[in-house]
């Protein structure tokens, strides 16, 4: 086929104005996103102090070892990361996987694991995704020819949904005492593929705009207008997500309510990233008509959140401590950056 915390300061609810913030989201995330001054409390290995032992039961964490990365290394990151997004969006439409002429490279390539074609309910839904899908395909071509010869390849990827796959590892907070009577699985529905897509899309959007930080200046131009393009597409992902939320019946039980999911799921994300919230639902619902929604990913100050690849890494391993695999890259990402931090302290 072609691939054609719960603080939401003053809300909007009118759907003319959700519209005008979706149309507007591009823009912002490539005007806004690179304005210095915004999460100055995320750091990663390159900046990261480590820690000084204490006298304590509990040994101090080893951090993850420092790098020095050049823009080809973030590049690659934000690559491999669209790796597993673009991976997971074609499997979803249409059971395949990506071309090979766009997942060879540098590094161990790998495989596909897990995951089924998703029976979409609506043309509408089913449009967006092809859109988003086509774009993420464009982007890696865009990526891995700025690159050249120094591109990645895709590595081995586990994108299996149910139970002891990584979209449940990331989709709730595991309990050592109750076992659960259900797993996530984003192949199940359209509903349920779109939970999968925007905690995945959070973490490519999220990463790429705090890679798009750390560039330098001969790279940056192009890069922050790959990272305006994630954004576009992570609000057109969320916005569809938003949409099917507010068609849902008014009487469901609580724990089917998307509103309600999405914030769930974005705070188990938070907890493998760390204490700083860099996470959010799609909104939220007050009754009757009464609606919220939160399509950009961004602060108070309505600057897109960023995340250094030990936070993204941390949730894309489902591991709160360091790890340099697990999760949906069973053998590790390809390129130098790699290991993810002691995110859960």
């Amino acid at each position: 086929m072609t691939y054609s915390d719960k603080d939401i300061a003053t809300a909007d609810t009118t759907r003319r104005q959700m519209i005008r913030w979706f149309g507007t989201a591009s823009i912002m995330a490539g005007g806004l996103a690179f304005l210095e001054g915004c999460n100055d409390d995320v750091v990663g290995s390159e900046s990261v102090v480590t820690p000084t032992p204490t006298a304590s039961a509990t040994a101090t964490p080893t951090p993850p070892a420092a790098y020095t990365a050049t823009d080809a290394d973030r590049m690659n990151l934000i690559l491999q990361l669209h790796y597993l997004y673009g991976t997971f969006l074609v499997r979803a439409l249409d059971g395949t996987t990506l071309p090979a002429a766009l997942i060879t490279g540098v590094g161990t390539p790998g495989g596909v694991t897990g995951g089924s074609k998703v029976m979409f309910a609506d043309p509408m839904t089913l449009a967006g995704v092809n859109e988003v899908a086509n774009a993420v395909l464009a982007r890696i071509a865009f990526l891995r020819k700025t690159l050249g010869s120094a591109a990645t390849a895709q590595p081995a990827l586990n994108i299996a949904g149910g139970q002891n796959g990584p979209f449940d590892a990331i989709a709730r907070v595991a309990s050592t005492t109750t076992q659960p009577t259900s797993f996530f699985d984003p192949y199940a529905s359209q509903d349920e593929f779109l939970l999968g897509a925007v905690a995945l899309s959070a973490v490519v959007m999220t990463t790429s705009v705090g890679q798009g930080f750390q560039v330098g200046a001969t790279t940056s131009g192009p890069v922050a207008a790959l990272v305006a393009g994630i954004a576009a597409s992570d609000g057109a992902i969320r916005n569809a997500l938003y949409q099917r939320a507010i068609l849902q019946k008014r009487s469901i039980p609580e724990s089917e309510i998307l509103f309600e999911r999405s914030w769930r799921m974005a705070e188990v994300r938070d907890r493998l990233d760390g204490p700083v919230g860099l996470d959010r639902g799609i909104g939220s619902f007050g009754g009757g008509e009464d609606f919220g929604s939160q399509i950009q990913l961004r602060d108070n100050n309505w600057i897109a959140l960023r995340r250094t690849p030990e936070q993204a890494l941390g949730i894309l391993y489902a591991s709160g401590t360091a790890a340099s695999s697990g999760g949906f890259f069973p053998g590790g990402v390809n390129g130098l950056i790699k290991t993810s931090g002691n995110n859960v302290m």
